[in-house]
């Protein structure tokens, strides 16, 4: 069979599929077409014959984003090639499949990075652009959708179209933050960001107060390049919120007397010093001495641990690292996920309007405490509102993300907490990120999204998806009744 030759639907394997945060479980069929005109022969043929897909790539949202027990599975995973790269304007074209890792890879040693990077690597150009991820610049240059040009996407009719903000603008929107349900994206073109190093310039200050923490933030806007705050989940009292402010500065030109070499090396230099060390030990042996560290003592310790190394007076200088050391931290340590193995772990990530974020952020933090939950990890972002797509979650303030290890005897407590704090960040008039998403119900989706956004992508999703083809687990549960798209599977 060639590369470009469709596989039987028929014969696609089982497998069992997590999201990233491996609660959330299916068994499904999986595609993973080697050509992007298979993927699209797929997708058609899987709605001429009536079958619901769901589309897949480098598996990285948290729930069911990218779930559906029993649904064909289409994973474009293996669609990673880059198709023109133009190193004088910074404008590359690319696969589905293309990791923001291999991105980086390819174009810094020109002097170019992707202008928005999640956590990890390992997500997608099209997981991304269905996610309208962002990074810790996002208050400074927006979202990965504000750096599309545009993109090519196949539908269930077998249609082919190209969507940019003048050519098909309703779908180009609706797209870019619609979580895969409106069509397969098949190419993506995207501006990225000049850079004269291969090191950013990084420091560290504490701040023994949510409201010390934010502060923080809003003088550091104005100077550097990324930030982001880590929370001590365990604190409490005048305490509650404190944390740890990273800054990272993008060097200028002229900074780095070696910045040919160093835009070369970055990667060869990542990951070094302790994380090499850590890599070279056996995959399974961190996450199980780990372990203990995601239950509530566990966690009080790592708290205390990392509140007293980040108060040092050495930790607020400024030191020079490598951009996939800054960028990438979730990737540091191999396999740390499995820390929460088995019942895996849930984030909940409120996205609340600065004029309400100390009040917001408080009420959050002090409910999961007196739910007897204790967050093992709390992150704090800026974050700007992004206007142009139809199922924004962004708003002009900060967001706090925090993970909550899953135990199955307390799961149920569990999910009624963060359903919980999904209402307290509404009446906050805060949003949720799909992506992050495995509890929200359709009556806080229909609270979340503004009627005019939620009725135009109802309407395009009718128009090009009729049959309701393509589908998740997050479609299911919550998208599909707040929505009004009751149609049967």
């Amino acid at each position: 069979m060639s590369a470009s030759s469709p596989q039987p639907l028929d014969q696609a394997p089982v497998r069992e599929l997590t999201g990233w945060g491996l609660r959330n479980r299916v068994r499904a069929p999986v595609l993973a077409p080697r050509s992007v005109d298979a993927l699209a022969e797929a997708l058609a043929s899987a709605a001429r014959d009536g079958r619901v897909v769901c589309l897949r790539a480098g598996g990285n949202s948290y729930g069911d984003a990218a779930l559906l027990e029993g649904a064909l599975t289409l994973d474009s995973s293996a669609l990673d090639g880059i198709l023109a790269w133009d190193a004088a304007t910074g404008v590359v074209t690319v696969e589905p499949g293309v990791t923001l890792a291999q991105l980086w890879r390819r174009i810094l040693p020109d002097g170019w990075r992707p202008a928005v990077t999640p956590g990890r690597g390992g997500v997608t150009v099209a997981g991304a652009a269905a996610a309208n991820v962002h990074g810790k610049n996002n208050w400074r240059v927006g979202c990965f959708g504000d750096h599309i040009v545009s993109f090519e996407q196949a539908l269930p009719s077998g249609e082919r179209l190209t969507c940019s903000r003048e050519t098909n603008p309703d779908l180009f929107a609706a797209t870019i933050g619609g979580m895969g349900l409106l069509g397969a994206i098949t190419q993506v073109t995207m501006r990225t960001m000049r850079v004269a190093s291969g090191l950013v310039a990084e420091r560290q200050t504490a701040h023994g107060s949510l409201a010390g923490l934010l502060a923080a933030f809003e003088s550091a806007k104005e100077s550097v390049s990324d930030l982001v705050g880590w929370v001590d989940t365990s604190a409490r009292g005048a305490a509650l919120g404190r944390g740890l402010l990273g800054e990272s500065r993008d060097l200028a030109l002229g900074e780095d007397p070696l910045a040919a070499e160093t835009l070369r090396t970055a990667w060869e230099r990542w990951p070094s010093g302790l994380a090499r060390a850590l890599r070279a030990l056996p995959a399974g042996l961190i996450p199980t001495l780990a372990r203990p560290l995601t239950l509530p003592l566990g966690v009080w310790v790592a708290n205390r641990g990392q509140w007293a190394r980040g108060s040092r007076a050495s930790a607020g200088h400024w030191r020079r690292m490598s951009y996939p050391a800054a960028n990438f931290p979730l990737d540091v340590i191999p396999n740390w996920r499995d820390t929460y193995r088995p019942g895996g772990l849930l984030q909940h990530q409120a996205f609340i309007p600065q004029a309400a974020a100390l009040e917001a952020f408080g009420a959050l933090l002090r409910r999961a405490h007196a739910a007897g939950y204790a967050p093992s990890l709390g992150v704090l972002k800026a974050q700007r509102a992004a206007d142009d797509f139809t199922l924004s979650y962004l708003v002009d303030g900060y967001s706090l993300a925090l993970d909550f290890p899953v135990r199955r005897q307390s799961e149920p407590g569990l999910l009624r907490l963060l359903r919980d704090l999904n209402d307290l960040t509404l009446d906050y008039g805060g949003q949720l990120y799909f992506a992050k998403d495995s509890t929200l119900t359709p009556a806080q989706v229909e609270r979340m999204l503004p009627a005019a956004c939620a009725a135009r992508f109802a309407t395009l999703k009718a128009q090009v998806d009729p049959r309701e083809t393509l589908q998740s687990g997050l479609y299911r549960r919550a998208l599909r009744p707040a929505l009004r798209l009751n149609t049967p599977a």
